[in-house]
């Protein structure tokens, strides 16, 4: 008898079906972990990377929760909205790709760390990569290599676990599509700010000053998120290569002309203005004659700032490469989110001429991430406040630098080199605070009221001995037979505790309504300056924006420039020398053809394809290959004498501040003293050092970098 089909299907084996309550509960299971890669992975990436990065800043993870809560909940809104745009991936791939998310961003936090630890600064969109951020560096970055390969154990683990060991179930596409739908419509909201900007809302600070302070407070992931929105610059109008290959045709830079050349100096000093500009009559004498006398037999005017208060670096932006802050948004900075490869400059102009370009700060090399701008702006060396011999260490509680640490730094470069010299110096003595002082022997009493009288006190006597340097600093270019041409300018005008108590009704009623009405702008805008030849001056005054101090000074000195400075050459011959604010172009006019097009070049070189590098040569030139920091590019042990009781170690191109340090990493303690012929002297007690030891010199800066050592060496006692 045939067996039934019923029969045979009996007698093969079956499949046992799974309880319903244990598919129930893997079910279950399955769906309490999705809800961690949709919520609780993004919250705990968040709390892993921000306690990871606030190891290299001042403020807890648990005090920026409290602090800035709003901050805070915005941030984990943004990364739960990152990983659920993924959510629309299947079920697996959604949490393949999440853990890989997960890692990027817990990886761009350690970098980030490091980076502050090094630059002082975040990552931004336009950094090239974290090791261009090393150059001039001699800290090391190790490789973990164990921890590199646990790191790959760990990701084949999870790839396992959640392709092989996850149970599959139908997914609900719908509900899939909206949290995708809902996730990607914030992120674009944060990101268009339309029809509300969150960030605005919660209060994101753009500290332009120093941009690891917004990570600090902003968070990691938004204050990211906000810089990469500030690199967004749309294009002008008629931007192209056509466009920009036919400046090269039109603009063409003057020819240098034959002869001695002058060395020029850059000074731009902190917070300087006239202190007259306050209202003449409050005063008892004149605060800074060496400034009024050398502005009215030279070349002088009104240099109309870019900024009030703050943004140095904006107005040596434009000083050194001829671009304007004006095309630019507001409270941007250009050395922080777009001098990421090299620019045309000054610098680059007059090092093509044969002149040695020297960069000097007396504050820390890291402020504005000078160190890796100067660089790319052709610069051969930096010399910052870590390699001067400054009365008082930065950050010993003794305030910034006084302006003789400037002058002494800009003669001996001078002196250093045999050729010609193109130096630009930033002073910092005349920096905020303005704390009120009692009485000063410049202003009078009774004439403002007094705590308006108490603020002009301390900025006046700050004014005066700014102004005793720059005397000092003319009588010794006089005496050297190198002739010499000093461009003096003031970044902006200073800010007080109660700007209204100085400047408005309250106050001198200078300037009541600095915002919003354009005189009062413009009373808090307009700085003098001065360029002066040591080779005779012709009083001349000529009002212009901070970026035709370049072009000027080139053509003073007969050397040729670049496409950039014969844009300005040509507004300067027409009687446009000043780019007007983008605000108040009602009231000084709107942009030249020339000004267009110099926005278009800049726009090019900063934000677009960079055309001009191929379409017009010479434009864009490459940092030069052994830029260093500090005026010598080694440290030289030059010889070791000693007494009973101390050796003296004399060594050439060690700062004041610099360490001896032994091979295991302990300071040795020492006594500088200056000497002659660029060598110094470090006096140690004997019983600090030992003969068979080795040790070297090095350099930190405030964030404990090595910025430059000298080779290990033994001490050689020699009579």
């Amino acid at each position: 008898m045939d067996p039934s089909p019923n029969m045979n299907q009996d007698i093969q084996p079956q499949r046992k079906r799974e309880p319903r309550s244990r598919v129930l509960y893997k079910k279950m299971a399955v769906q309490l972990l999705t809800l961690f890669f949709m919520i609780g992975l993004p919250i705990l990436t968040l709390v892993v990377s921000e306690i990871i990065v606030r190891e290299a800043l001042t403020m807890p993870f648990g005090d920026w929760t409290t602090e800035f809560t709003k901050r805070f909940a915005l941030n984990i809104l943004l990364l739960v909205a990152l990983f659920n745009v993924l959510y629309i991936l299947p079920r697996k791939w959604y949490m393949f790709t999440s853990f890989l998310l997960s890692g990027i961003l817990i990886f761009f936090a350690v970098a980030n760390k490091i980076k502050i630890e090094i630059r002082n600064s975040p990552i931004a969109v336009g950094d090239f990569a974290l090791l261009n951020e090393l150059k001039g560096l001699d800290n090391p970055v190790d490789l973990n290599i164990p921890l590199i390969i646990g790191v790959i154990v760990g990701v084949i683990a999870v790839v396992v676990v959640i392709f092989l060991l996850i149970p599959k179930f139908k997914e609900n596409w719908i509900f899939k599509a909206a949290i995708f739908v809902l996730s990607g419509g914030f992120l674009a909201v944060v990101w268009t700010d339309y029809p509300v900007s969150p960030m605005e809302k919660v209060q994101f600070q753009n500290t332009w000053w120093q941009q690891e302070v917004g990570t600090m407070r902003n968070g990691l992931f938004g204050n990211f998120a906000m810089l990469a929105k500030q690199t967004q610059i749309a294009p002008p109008a008629g931007y192209s290569k056509k466009t920009v290959e036919s400046f090269g045709k039109e603009y063409k830079p003057a020819a240098g002309k034959s002869g001695e050349k002058p060395n020029v100096i850059f000074l731009m000093s902190e917070a300087f203005t006239d202190p007259y500009h306050f209202g003449k009559q409050h005063f008892t004498q004149d605060p800074i004659p060496n400034f009024h006398k050398l502005y009215n037999e030279s070349l002088h005017g009104t240099m109309y700032s870019p900024e009030f208060g703050g943004g140095t670096a904006n107005v040596e932006f434009e000083a050194l490469t001829g671009l304007s802050r004006q095309f630019m948004p507001d409270n941007y900075v250009a050395y922080q989110l777009y001098v990421k490869k090299p620019l045309p400059s000054v610098a680059y102009a007059f090092r093509d001429a044969g002149y040695d370009t020297t960069a000097i700060h007396s504050y820390y090399g890291w402020y504005y991430q000078r160190q890796s701008v100067y660089r790319l702006l052709g610069f051969n060396q930096f010399i910052s406040g870590e390699f001067m011999d400054l009365d008082h260490a930065n950050g010993s509680g003794w305030g910034f630098p006084k302006d003789n640490s400037i002058t002494n730094s800009t003669l001996e470069a001078l002196d250093h080199t045999k050729g010609k010299d193109f130096i630009h110096a930033v002073s910092a003595e005349a920096h905020q605070p303005y704390k009120p002082q009692p009485d000063s022997k410049f202003l009078k009493k009774g004439t403002l009221p007094d705590i308006t009288r108490q603020y002009l006190n301390k900025y006046t006597e700050k004014m005066h001995s700014v102004d005793q340097e720059l005397g000092r600093l003319i009588e010794e270019l006089k005496k050297r037979d190198e002739p010499t041409i000093l461009v003096f300018w003031g970044d902006h005008y200073p800010t007080f505790g109660n700007n209204n108590q100085v400047f408005g009704a309250q106050g001198t009623q200078i300037a009541n309504n600095m915002l919003n009405d354009y005189e009062d702008f413009i009373k808090t805008h307009d700085v003098p300056y001065f360029i002066w030849s040591s080779e005779g001056n012709k009083s001349k005054k000529l009002d212009l924006s901070p970026n035709q101090f370049g072009a000027i000074s080139l053509e003073m000195a007969g050397v040729k420039g670049n496409t950039v400075t014969a844009i300005l050459d040509k507004m300067r011959a027409q009687g446009d020398a000043v780019v007007p604010y983008t605000k108040w172009q009602k009231q000084m006019g709107k942009q030249t053809k020339e000004m267009e097009d110099l926005h278009v070049l800049q726009y090019d070189l900063l934000h677009g394809k960079r055309y001009a590098g191929d379409s017009i040569p010479g434009l864009i030139d490459e940092p030069t290959k052994d830029y260093h920091l500090g005026l010598y590019p080694t440290i030289k042990i030059q010889k070791t004498t000693f007494t009973a009781d101390h050796y003296e170690i004399f060594v050439k191109g060690a700062p004041k501040y610099a360490k001896i340090m032994s091979k295991d990493g302990k300071e040795v303690k020492a006594v500088w003293k200056d000497g002659a012929d660029d060598t110094a002297s470090f006096t140690v007690n004997k019983n600090d050092m030992e003969a068979k030891e080795s040790y070297r010199f090095a350099v930190y800066d405030n964030l404990d970098n090595v910025l430059r050592t000298s080779k290990y060496f033994k001490l050689k006692e020699t009579e």
